[in-house]
Parts: C-alpha cells; structure tokens; sequence
C-alpha cells in the first residue's frame, strides 16, 4: 500500500499489525517504529533518507516485563532522572529483573511474586565471574527501581496497583547505611597519612567537596576555577560550585606529583577506576585502623559538620548537590536529635528551678 511518502509503503506483519517500510534501489530496507503522520515518524525518515542508521525497535511480547523496560527506558521517568552514572546503575538493575522474568507478563506479578523475587536477591552467591553477589543492600536497591518500573506501568494502565509498593520490605535487620565519620576518627586517619601523600589528598577531596567516589578519583585541576571549585555531579548531573578549603589546597600544594587531568592518580600515572579508587582508600583505611570507615561515610560527615554548625537545608544541599530536603534528613538527624534534646532539657532544667 504506497503512501504520501516516496518510497514508504505500508504492510501488515504476520502478526497482523500495520508497519510502514521505506525501500529504495541499492539501499538496505527501513521499518519504521511508527507510522506515517503519527509522532515520531518524520524525524525517523529524515534520518532514512540522510544515510544514518536507526535502531530497529525490538519486537517483545505485548504487555511483558520486556515490553515494559523497552518503553520506560524512553520515557521522562527514567530518561529525565540522575546523571550518566545513576542510569547506569538502575539500568543495571532493572536488565537484572529483566534477564530472569523478561518475557512474563507484568499484569501476572503479585506481591507474593515480588516478595519472593526480592527474598532471593537477599541471598548472598557468586557470579560467573566469581565475585559476591546479592544480600539485603542489593535486594533493597532492586525494590527501588521496581518500585519506579511498575508505577510506568500503573500509569500505562496496564496494571491497577503497583505490586512493588504492597510487598512487604525484605530483610531482618533494617539498613543503617554508611558510618558518618566523627571528629576523632578524621584525626586518626590524618594522623596516619600526613599531608604530601595521596591517601591524605583522597580523604581532603571527599571531605571538602562532599561527593561520591566517582567524582572524587576524578578531580582535577579542571575543576578549580577562579579560585573555587567547579565540576558537575555525575549521580545527578549537579552544577556545583564550592569554596576551595584551606586544608584541600595545603593537601594539593604539598604533593610532590599528581595527574594531569586527575590530582589522584594510579602507580602507571592514569586516573583510578571508580572500583580500584574504593578498593584503594579501603586499604588507606585499614592501615589507620579504621576498618568500618568508608569514602562514603566523610560525605555523611560534612553533612554532620554542617548541621552541626546549624547549617540550613539549603546550605547543606548545596554544597552536597542534593535535590530533596528528605536526603539531607538522612544525614543530619543525629545532628538534630542531640540539639532539639539539648533544647528540651534547658527547658526542663528551667522549669525544674522555677524560672
């Protein structure tokens, strides 16, 4: 059936759905994803007929986990959300999903399903590749992004209730996450890695920028401008810019070598892999004796200086490069528990004196 479009006819596939194919002499053949005069059909041709190549759409069952994840990959709920970094990480996890159930229907998953499905990421196994596998972190991370994945699908209507949301929360012990650093565990490490050496500039890079691993192996002199420091988050894809500390430049100034594009840098001269920079200030810690103390925790430990300096929402977020006030709630509210309880007991003592 010819159409408006040179060289675009439509079809009907063995499944019986109408599909639209440009063919055209001495030229491979296109199927389009959509049909003549719907969205997305023009931009599609423009690239036919240009000579790029475009990404045939995958057939998957209608209505499956695969349908699914294929659609919200495209949609705003995934695409609009995180930096590079962050959708790698849920893409890891929902292909995770994706792999095991793939070609089952999303309106077959019950609570039931789910709570059974998240109780077997909870156990702890080796992959091909012989690394740890699994546990409640990982199992909570999943719960997350299904969470997110079926409510696509409540608001594609082709489910009611989200079953992610009525399942019960899996593990026995409820996830405390990383240690916030204190004072004399920051003076413990300084102690043993004195300015001049890369394990102290690694810990006065996370703890004067306040950021992720990723982004802390990276930073470089890039990332100081005029005088501050300067660089994009790569979870969120934040524009921060913050005050280059004292103790940070000493720690700079006092190297007798760093990287070009990175101040941090391997034995060979390259940058670290954001998994070698973890396994490497692990080591850093363990040689200060702080064997439960993470790169993540002195993240959590500016947060706590701040709050602690009465700091407002506003304050911590942006020097953290939070977006919600319930993610600086996690890191100050031992911060606030001992200050609203110093409060209250002044009260008390007043009012115990007759004042």
């Amino acid at each position: 059936m010819k159409t408006r479009h040179k060289n675009v006819t439509l079809y009907r596939d063995r499944h019986g759905k109408l599909r639209a194919r440009w063919r055209k002499a001495g030229h491979k053949p296109h199927t389009f994803k959509a049909l003549p005069d719907t969205p997305g059909f023009d931009a599609e041709l423009k690239a036919v007929l240009a000579g790029k190549h475009v990404e045939p759409e995958a057939r998957h069952l209608p209505g499956s986990v695969n349908d699914l994840v294929t659609r919200y990959y495209r949609a705003a709920d995934f695409a609009d959300k995180g930096g590079a970094d962050d959708k790698r990480r849920r893409r890891g996890l929902i292909e995770s999903f994706r792999t095991d159930f793939g070609r089952d229907l999303v309106r077959d998953f019950s609570f039931e399903h789910i709570e059974a499905i998240l109780l077997a990421r909870i156990e702890k196994r080796k992959d091909a590749r012989g690394r740890e596998v699994g546990g409640q972190v990982a199992a909570t991370n999943l719960r997350k992004q299904l969470v997110r994945l079926f409510n696509y699908a409540v608001k594609l209507k082709w489910i009611a209730t989200n079953p992610v949301v009525l399942a019960e929360r899996v593990g026995k012990n409820k996830i405390k996450g990383y240690h916030t650093w204190t004072e004399a565990e920051i003076a413990r490490y300084q102690a043993a890695h004195p300015v001049g050496t890369k394990a102290r500039l690694a810990l006065e890079i996370a703890l004067w920028t306040g950021q992720r691993r990723g982004d802390v192996r990276l930073f470089g002199p890039k990332h100081i401008v005029r005088g501050k420091v300067n660089f994009r988050a790569s979870k969120n894809d934040a524009d921060l810019w913050l005050p280059l500390a004292a103790p940070l430049k000493r720690a700079i100034d006092a190297m007798p070598s760093v990287g070009l594009s990175a101040f941090l840098v391997t034995e060979y001269g390259k940058p670290f892999t954001k998994d070698g920079f973890g396994n490497k200030f692990r080591d850093w810690c363990d040689e200060a004796g702080l064997r439960h103390c993470t790169i993540h925790g002195l993240r959590k430990a500016i947060a706590r200086r701040m709050a602690e300096s009465a700091a407002t929402q506003a304050e911590i977020k942006a020097v953290g490069g939070w977006k919600g006030d319930q993610e600086v709630a996690t890191y100050t509210a031992a911060a606030e528990q001992e200050r609203l309880a110093e409060t209250g007991f002044r009260r008390l003592d007043k009012h115990d004196q007759g004042e």
